[in-house]
């Protein structure tokens, strides 16, 4: 009897989701448009051929030979050869460069005359990424012409090539990139702006699939398909949203894993069983906020900002462990949190299951929401004053 009032449920939910655009467009149409969105976004994965300009005054062979090892390396391009300081930030002004690389009067003589030779860079801090990854290939570019010249004035004092690296370069470090090893942007960001578009979906489809009964007067309609019974009528008009999710986060996994060509280091079927916990969670919170405001339209607006914010309290864009302590409290309250962590760990690093077991743990503990709300949301949903009918 509960599994034919749940398929009645289900048949119902089936039916309103045909007749309620809106609902269709946050529960299939919105998701998967977002989903190709940021995956055309970030299908290339890496910053490249940034542009530059620079101002060269010495217009030496050695101040050219630095501007042409600045245009080879991979994340900066020589787009603008200017004559001034104002022409290269006029240039900058306008959002047409990056940077602006400034090589005084003088560059290559003080180099030949044992002076230290000094050369200026302009980075935009507006953008962290890129100009990290200016000042990255920059500093690159002259230390190893450094390298080059401090090179050339041992050899001529007669000493060999490799005691002459040893001299220039007494100690080198040797960099292990663990986790994406080819520091791709498509790795990193992608999946959390993807899964981000299935937390704010999973909030507003559930929030909606509860709330239009209310908005509209027909919870009781609802509660005769479901035998008049709460458990059930949840169970039968969540399951397609939760069925929804589930198949949008494996799309997102096909796109990352298939299309990107990203690597799952760990487990797959762990992480897509996280993620049904994840997707269940957030519909928990769901619940709650709807049951304890029996609004449609104040728990779409809570429910928005509570997904929205984290995106902020995620740890990926800055590390929780930088945070400060308040804040590093805040973002327990998300789950979010730790499936980001369970997402990094299964697929790009590959740690042992029962490191991640707690954070599993705690994505099951936000179900004691609905619990806590459940004498509430059953308040509102048979208590006709609460019904808007609008």
């Amino acid at each position: 009897m509960a599994v034919c009032s749940i398929i009645s449920v289900l048949r119902r939910e089936l039916a309103i989701i045909k007749s309620d655009r809106l609902y269709l467009a946050v529960l299939a149409i919105l998701p998967v448009v977002m989903i190709l969105f940021f995956g055309v976004m970030f299908y290339r994965g890496t910053i490249d051929n940034l542009p530059i300009a620079v101002v060269d005054r010495d217009n030496s062979p050695m101040s050219r030979k630095l501007v042409s090892m600045v245009d080879a390396t991979a994340g900066v391009e020589v787009a603008y050869g200017v004559n001034s300081m104002a022409e290269a930030e006029e240039l900058m002004l306008k959002g047409e460069v990056m940077s602006v690389l400034y090589i005084d009067d003088g560059f290559a003589r003080n180099i030949y005359s044992g002076v230290t030779a000094s050369v200026e860079c302009y980075l935009l801090g507006t953008n962290i990424s890129a100009s990290g990854i200016v000042e990255r290939d920059v500093q690159q570019a002259v230390q190893s012409l450094s390298a080059g010249v401090a090179l050339e004035k041992i050899q001529s004092m007669g000493i060999g090539y490799s005691r002459a690296m040893v001299d220039i370069m007494p100690i080198r470090v040797q960099t292990n990139i663990l986790s994406n090893p080819y520091l791709n942007y498509g790795y990193y960001l992608a999946p959390i702006f993807m899964i981000m578009g299935v937390v704010i979906f999973t909030i507003l489809s559930t929030i909606y699939a509860i709330g239009r009964e209310l908005r509209y007067g027909t919870a009781k309609e609802w509660m005769l398909v479901a035998r008049n019974s709460l458990w059930r009528g949840v169970v039968g008009k969540l399951l397609l949203v939760t069925l929804a999710m589930v198949i949008l986060s494996q799309f997102i996994y096909a796109i990352l894993f298939v299309v990107m060509g990203m690597e799952c280091a760990g487990s797959y079927l762990y992480l897509s069983a996280a993620t049904v916990l994840f997707i269940v969670a957030y519909q928990a919170v769901a619940i709650a906020i709807i049951a304890m405001t029996a609004n449609l339209r104040l728990a779409l607006s809570l429910g928005g900002g509570y997904g929205v914010m984290a995106f902020t309290f995620s740890g990926i864009t800055f590390p929780t462990i930088a945070m400060f302590g308040l804040a590093r409290g805040v973002s327990k309250l998300f789950p979010l949190s730790y499936f980001s962590e369970i997402f990094v760990d299964q697929a790009m690093r590959g740690v042992p299951l029962y490191i991640d077991s707690p954070k599993l743990y705690m994505l099951m503990s936000f179900l004691v929401l609905v619990v806590i709300s459940w004498r509430r949301l059953r308040t509102v949903v048979y208590d006709e004053k609460y019904w808007e009918r609008e």
